[in-house]
């Protein structure tokens, strides 16, 4: 139960208080006294969570104005990594938003789609290239300074999974998960790109040709136990794939809170709360473990904390959560705490 349901709570008693007054009855003062203890006790274990907004991710000369971009994270050191298509470079900053180093911008990292690292600082770049006009992913390894040291290449693929035209890359315990937003596969490898595991969402969700030609995955994200979320936006529609293929939906279209317009990215955090971004209504969901939703930040302006556009979000080992956007608004940073 979030802060602003427990000031209901509170109204709620006021006005029950009020009620007891115009009527001038124990009984009734005892009954709805009862009946306000019981709505306080049953929402008083559930935790309250508050959202504040930080920062912008930064350089010395401020705000780095990024429009759309790929953030990943490493928990292990506490740094968020961003991966910026346009020029072809990784930037790194610290806990406190600040960039710390920054490499690309070379021939290894071009057609640079999408990043990830490990516990050891290794550094995974998904890159496209073209031959004859034809899709070519490649996975290029990096050292913890951005210095390629190997290019991982895709291999022992059953030939009903495309090696080709992956677009998103998340490492998680020594595995790699390979999405293609468009055909809606989902390919797990070892760290060397050896095939362990393929999901055909398609298939999964019983689509139609035809929805199989209009529907595209946008939020793509891996739970350390290995559970996949995912975002179809024109079905206004979540997922959470569990590792054994089983994919439980969430979510219904609308425009109040809690509700799904445009959906875009997805995450969830270390409790088990799910995070989803409404790039329309500009702001972050938040759901529980069931999908029951708790709260939103974020809200469509200009000022800080607001947010224009957003698309995609990752979320650290500490409660923060970063938020893409549009308008060369940058990275949004968000502390979310659990009372």
């Amino acid at each position: 139960m979030f802060y602003l349901e427990n000031e209901n709570t509170f109204g709620m008693g006021l006005a029950l208080i009020k009620v007891v007054e115009n009527r001038h009855s124990k009984y009734y003062l005892f009954t709805l006294l009862g009946i306000l203890l019981t709505i306080v006790c049953s929402t008083s274990a559930q935790a309250v969570a508050r959202a504040t907004y930080l920062y912008n991710l930064s350089g010395f000369t401020g705000t780095i104005r990024y429009n759309w971009v790929r953030p990943f994270v490493d928990k292990e050191r506490n740094e968020i990594y961003i991966a910026n298509g346009q020029d072809q470079s990784v930037r790194i900053f610290n806990e406190n938003g600040m960039e710390v180093y920054a490499f690309g911008d070379d021939e290894n990292l071009s057609g640079m789609l999408d990043g990830a690292v490990d516990k050891q600082g290794n550094i995974f770049i998904l890159t496209i290239k073209y031959d004859n006009g034809l899709p070519r992913n490649e996975i290029v390894r990096c050292n913890f300074r951005g210095e390629p040291t190997s290019t991982i290449e895709i291999k022992d693929f059953p030939p009903e999974f495309s090696t080709s035209a992956i677009h998103r890359l998340v490492y998680m315990k020594g595995s790699l998960y390979l999405a293609n937003l468009v055909s809606k596969q989902i390919v797990v490898t070892d760290a060397n790109g050896h095939f362990k595991k393929g999901y055909d969402i398609a298939k999964i969700l019983n689509l139609t040709e035809k929805e199989k030609e209009e529907l595209n995955i946008v939020g793509f994200s891996v739970a350390p136990d290995g559970s996949i979320f995912f975002t179809i936006p024109v079905l206004f529609t979540a997922f959470k794939l569990s590792p054994d293929g089983q994919a439980q939906p969430f979510g219904k279209k609308g425009s109040a809170p809690g509700k799904f317009n445009i959906i875009a990215g997805i995450a969830s955090d270390d409790r088990g709360y799910i995070y989803v971004v409404d790039k329309l209504r500009s702001v972050v969901m938040i759901f529980d473990k069931e999908f029951k939703f708790q709260s939103e930040f974020g809200y469509r302006g200009p000022r800080p904390g607001n947010l224009i556009a957003p698309n995609q979000l990752e979320v650290d080992g500490k409660g923060r959560v970063y938020v893409t956007q549009s308008a060369r608004r940058g990275v949004s940073v968000f502390q979310v705490k659990y009372d």
